[in-house]
């Protein structure tokens, strides 16, 4: 649907964690609201530090406020990397598990874009279970964005070190 149908500005909703996957799907977002001239909605969904198990009675404060405000400035400073400048950003940080807020976010949003995979879970899925929970209940069209692969020092051997590694050693 056009905005003249609609009555409002098309938005992008992206979720952004920090994570490679994140971050390029961000970038991806920002392109993609630039094209459109719409609104781009970043999401950062954060897990609140529960420290009420260690004394419940010492801690009268929960550093809720604390954690939120350190996400907000990491996503501002997320979104200034990303080149959003210029763009009418409308970022949210959150308590709301992401794969909730994303969906529900997904209701009024024209596009959403997730990473493949973000800071948890395991190394070799090809879709973590944010990315996957918005792949199945989205309310609009969804993009999974793959970071590129970084090299690891790791994996970067020589035709000598792979000799050594393989052939029995003569003595």
């Amino acid at each position: 649907m056009t905005e003249r149908m609609t009555g409002r500005q098309p938005r992008v909703l992206v979720g952004v964690d920090g994570s490679p996957a994140a971050r390029a799907a961000l970038e991806f977002a920002v392109r993609e609201a630039r094209m459109r001239g719409a609104t781009l909605m970043a999401i950062m969904a954060v897990e609140l530090p529960d420290y009420a198990w260690i004394d419940p009675y010492a801690v009268r404060a929960h550093p809720a406020d604390d954690t939120l405000q350190r996400a907000r400035r990491e996503l501002d400073r997320i979104l200034t990397a990303a080149g959003a400048d210029g763009l009418d950003v409308d970022s949210v940080v959150t308590a709301t598990p992401a794969p909730q807020v994303l969906v529900d976010r997904s209701a009024d949003s024209d596009l959403l874009v997730v990473g493949s995979r973000g800071h948890g879970g395991f190394r070799g899925l090809v879709l973590g279970s944010v990315s996957m929970q918005c792949v199945l209940h989205a309310h609009c069209p969804v993009t999974v964005v793959h970071a590129e692969e970084q090299p690891d020092a790791r994996t970067h051997r020589t035709v000598e070190d792979a000799r050594r590694e393989t052939t029995v050693p003569f003595i």
